[in-house]
């Protein structure tokens, strides 16, 4: 039996969040209120790295003529930001752990947690989400050569955030902002 587009994604959501919940229900379910200048000046730097990401993600894809489904906006904006965001946490959890089998060192900890990230994001995004979405980038755009490094400054940027402050919270509604940016520029269903 072949999986349908849309029950592909729900399974993958599915797994991440039973991903999540097991191995963080804490940092889910409360949030670190400690807001000294480090955190808030990373939040405000994550907030204008996500602004700069929709305005390079908008000038370098196309929708294909495809109509704006609400409905896809809204689950696709909640769903993805929140379970992707568990796996990313949950690979850069491995990679912190083995690196810690080696070292106390914290930049070695974060790195080894970031470089796990990345390979888990590289990995999804290439696998997965290249094979489930509609064609969608415009391969002329001037921008397009700006696309994969605001991904890295993205992608550090959440790395810091869970690394100093486990705050998964915020970065549900950073993750939530970049597909919301996705699918309102693709416009692809996850009903019809």
């Amino acid at each position: 039996m072949e999986w349908s587009v849309p029950m592909k994604i729900f399974a993958y959501w599915f797994i991440a969040i039973v991903v999540g919940l097991f191995f963080f229900r804490k940092e889910t379910f409360t949030f670190n209120t400690n807001f000294d200048l480090r955190r808030k000046v990373l939040l405000g730097a994550s907030l204008l790295i996500v602004a700069f990401n929709a305005w390079v993600y908008t000038n370098s894809t196309f929708d294909g003529g495809r109509p704006l489904d609400i409905a896809s906006v809204i689950v696709f904006t909640i769903g993805n930001g929140i379970a992707e965001t568990f796996l990313f946490y949950a690979f850069f959890v491995i990679g912190e752990k083995l690196a810690g089998l080696v070292t106390e060192n914290p930049w070695a900890l974060f790195i080894a947690g970031f470089v796990s990230f990345m390979i888990y994001s590289g990995f999804i995004h290439g696998l997965f989400w290249i094979d489930i979405l509609p064609e969608h980038v415009n391969q002329a755009s001037p921008l397009k050569p700006l696309f994969m490094p605001t991904q890295i400054l993205i992608a550090g940027s959440w790395a810091l955030s869970f690394f100093w402050y486990r705050d998964l919270p915020s970065v549900f509604v950073l993750h939530g902002l970049v597909d919301l940016t996705m699918i309102l520029n693709v416009k692809f269903s996850l009903f019809g």
